[in-house]
């Protein structure tokens, strides 16, 4: 299961890294919530990999006398993270090859499980109009196989209206946190609204536009008719040099249109093409983009 989500060879690599956020965020348990950094309690959480910079003091040295690798003691501190992930499985997101679907339950995937690593609360919900799964509350690197199970049995859903589902009771958790959705936001009734629930709820957005190659630059050609993927709703057209050069303008002025409203509203924004391997993606797109450290 993990290797149909997750490249094996890269969960050391997603150990080392974590989320970034602007902000603390407090939990509300003093005393017994695990931290992503080293805390200073003497309950002891779990084991991490060493990465050059860190506090020598928390080495273990039996599990190296043991192992030959140098591996840190993590413990219970008096802050945590709550890290939310949406994805949108409307039925655009089956567009593609691979689908920005699935892509984004694989990114789904590796941000989760680097969160669990990082002793982060984790919850992941998959939506079209309403919340049609979600798994709530995990934590801590054992919670990874429940995750990429959850993660495995997300399907196509229906049309797709980001508002109305996180207006459903339980979409949106009470507590602080991390919100990053996974989405083409190519939604009929905009984005506006439900990005600013999610805000109300304290949360710190991220969004993750998910397009394919071929919705960016067609190749279409001739007379064809258009099926609209949720609505069902055909038009017949005559493809032209002209016509895609003007679809691929509107295209462009939508998407600045959506990193403006992102960027004037404190959002952060990343837009990937779902071809991009997810290695890519995570390594260096992420990294770059400032969302994972």
């Amino acid at each position: 299961m993990s290797q149909h989500l997750l490249d094996p060879s890269w969960l050391a690599r997603l150990e080392r890294l974590q989320l970034a956020t602007r902000k603390a965020v407090s939990g509300n348990r003093a005393g017994k919530r695990r931290s992503r950094q080293l805390g200073s309690s003497m309950e002891f959480a779990d084991f991490r990999a060493y990465v050059p910079g860190d506090d020598l003091r928390q080495l273990d040295w039996n599990a190296y006398a043991r192992s030959g690798k140098l591996f840190l003691k993590k413990y219970l501190d008096e802050t945590e993270l709550h890290v939310n992930l949406y994805i949108d499985c409307s039925r655009s997101m089956s567009y593609g090859q691979p689908s920005k679907l699935s892509r984004s339950v694989q990114i789904a995937a590796a941000l989760g499980y680097l969160s669990l690593c990082q002793l982060d609360h984790v919850s992941v919900y998959a939506f079209d109009s309403r919340i049609v799964a979600s798994l709530q509350g995990l934590q801590g690197k054992g919670q990874a196989h429940r995750l990429l199970h959850f993660l495995s049995s997300v399907q196509e859903g229906g049309t797709g209206d980001l508002h109305a589902a996180l207006r459903q009771p339980g979409a949106v958790r009470g507590q602080a946190g991390i919100s990053i959705v996974l989405s083409d936001f190519l939604f009929p009734a905009g984005y506006a609204e439900g990005l600013a629930y999610l805000q109300a709820a304290r949360q710190e957005v991220t969004l993750v536009q998910v397009l394919s190659q071929e919705e960016l630059q067609p190749a279409y050609a001739g007379e064809l008719r258009l099926i609209d993927a949720e609505t069902s709703q055909a038009k017949e057209v005559s493809m032209t040099g002209l016509l895609l050069a003007e679809y691929q303008k509107s295209l462009q002025e939508y998407r600045q249109e959506l990193a403006a409203f992102a960027y004037g509203r404190g959002i952060a924004f990343t837009g990937i093409e779902a071809e991009q391997s997810l290695e890519s993606i995570v390594f260096h797109v992420f990294r770059q983009a400032g969302m994972i450290r």
